[in-house]
């Protein structure tokens, strides 16, 4: 279970405050004195551990935001997988013409591929930035393929759309590797 951020910051504290107070201890004790060498490794021991504390700190406090632009990842991207599949099916229950299906099955494909994609703690407020494009985007699919605007232009916009979140997720670097299963 992820810390609160008061808890973290209450820990780091805590930790901070022993530190001055195997400090004091040091300083207070002569060189010669028998005592000395242990409390110097306790005190030298403290400040390893508050580094690597301080080193985790920030992903720790991001956690809470990265767990929660992962549910709206996941989500979104299952979300339109689940609308692909209804205009497919809508495009043979509404006898459309079965060249809808040249948009809809890469649309549906590249849905499936977002899956995969993991949140991370550097970049999930451009993945999650990502995921309420794509709503956009399938708007624009919706329209297109119900026939509600003309065609070829939704289907250029739709298209473009693609492009730019393909490229949006390419230029985070671990999304396409994530995607290609690397």
């Amino acid at each position: 279970m992820a810390a609160t951020e008061r808890d973290l910051h209450e820990q780091h504290r805590a930790m901070t405050s022993d530190l001055a107070s195997r400090h004091a201890r040091v300083k207070g004790i002569d060189f010669d004195h028998a005592e000395f060498d242990g409390q110097y490794t306790a005190m030298v021991q403290g400040a390893e551990e508050l580094l690597a504390f301080e080193q985790t700190l920030p992903t720790r406090l991001a956690e809470p935001q990265r767990l929660r632009s992962a549910k709206i990842v996941r989500w979104s991207w299952r979300g339109q997988t689940a609308v692909a599949i209804a205009l497919i099916t809508a495009v043979f229950v509404l006898d459309r013409t079965a060249w809808w299906l040249l948009l809809l099955i890469p649309h549906l494909l590249a849905t499936l591929l977002g899956w995969s994609i993991k949140v991370t703690v550097q970049q999930h407020k451009q993945q999650r930035g990502i995921a309420f494009a794509l709503h956009a985007l399938c708007v624009l699919v919706i329209l297109a393929a119900l026939g509600v605007l003309s065609a070829w232009w939704w289907i250029i916009a739709v298209l473009i759309g693609w492009a730019l979140i393909g490229g949006a997720c390419a230029d985070q670097h671990r999304c396409v590797s994530t995607l290609s299963g690397y």
